[in-house]
């Protein structure tokens, strides 16, 4: 079996710290060695919050991940990009990679954040690595420099854009939480397209997981996680994969 969760965005003040605590009471700690939790990025939120703060005050939740018998995966986000590059060596309590792929009942899931289909959908020709190295940026420095800093990087790259584009609004809009972006339905049409397989080089059979949007859905062989802020249209979900079936639940703590 394998759990999947994103965009708990703890740090945030509109994040729900006591249901996803509930959730790896409840769900968490019937994994056992054979299973697997995925967690796929964004589970802090370090572009509001200074890092070492944020976690500090949430050490409770790396304890009770460090307690789960089950092997945990975690997957960086745009806003905990942090974590894909200060600890390479990989003595975390859980493995840490960009991109996860498992194998369930014979079929393969691949598991990113989503903030790729998002630079690939809406960003050009901004790159994935430049944006991973404004989101590196942003988790190092927070609060009132995000838009000072998305002004800098504007400056510095916007010779590469075509004269009278108007992708300066949508750098901007980098800072914006997803629930007021106006073309994250350009990310989820990409993700149900077989195009998306050549940039992400997915196997024809494989299965897509991923999160970023705060849109949960399962639509054949892709899906999207959700988030777990308050300000979300639907939150307090995650995905059950058993059986090599992938199944959209939402967590209603006891």
């Amino acid at each position: 079996m394998i759990i999947v969760v994103s965009d708990v965005h703890l740090g945030y003040e509109h994040a729900d710290k006591q249901s996803f605590m509930s959730l790896l009471s409840d769900v968490g700690s019937s994994l056992g060695q054979s299973d697997n939790l995925v967690l796929l990025g964004d589970i802090f939120d370090f572009w509001r919050r200074n890092n070492v703060s944020v976690l500090l005050e949430n050490e409770d939740v790396i304890e009770k991940l460090e307690d789960l018998a089950t092997r945990i995966h975690y997957v960086p986000g745009n806003h905990d990009f942090t974590f894909a590059r200060v600890n390479p060596s990989g003595t975390t309590p859980f493995s840490i990679e960009k991109a996860v792929k498992l194998q369930e009942d014979g079929t393969t899931f691949t598991f990113i954040h989503g903030y790729q289909l998002e630079v690939l959908s809406n960003f050009e020709p901004l790159t994935i690595e430049e944006y991973e190295d404004l989101c590196f940026s942003l988790c190092q420095r927070t609060g009132d420099f995000l838009g000072d800093l998305l002004s800098f990087f504007w400056d510095s790259i916007h010779l590469s854009f075509k004269k009278g584009d108007k992708r300066r609004s949508m750098v901007q809009a980098i800072g914006d939480i997803p629930e007021k972006r106006k073309d994250l339905h350009k990310v989820d049409r990409l993700a149900r397209s077989r195009i998306k397989d050549l940039f992400l080089c997915l196997g024809k059979t494989d299965r897509l997981v991923f999160g970023h949007t705060h849109r949960p859905f399962v639509d054949g062989s892709v899906a999207n996680t959700g988030s777990w802020v308050s300000n979300a249209q639907v939150r307090n979900t995650y995905l059950k994969i058993e059986n090599g079936e992938m199944s959209l639940l939402q967590h209603n703590p006891t």
